[in-house]
């Protein structure tokens, strides 16, 4: 059995979420930016948003990823108090 734990997504987790992101992000871009504006100008908005968004989700998740392991080093912490 594997005794790997994630305590940090990373710039591939970034990526992904940055993918799935892009999309969605260029469609609403074109769908506010001016038709007749350059197809750079909503291509563009949208990479920039949806690399926005996912540096918020990755530091949102980072967050509670630590959270997490802080929670965890405090009760093993506590179970090394009580065996003393």
């Amino acid at each position: 059995m594997s005794n790997s734990r994630f305590d940090a997504a990373g710039w591939l987790f970034w990526t992904v979420v940055f993918v799935l992101c892009a999309g969605p992000c260029m469609y609403a871009a074109w769908q506010i930016i001016d038709p007749k504006a350059n197809r750079l100008y909503p291509i563009g908005t949208g990479f920039v948003v949806a690399a926005i968004l996912a540096g918020f989700i990755s530091w949102a998740v980072n967050a509670a990823l630590q959270w997490r392991e802080k929670r965890q080093r405090i009760e093993r912490r506590k179970k090394a108090r009580k065996r003393k």
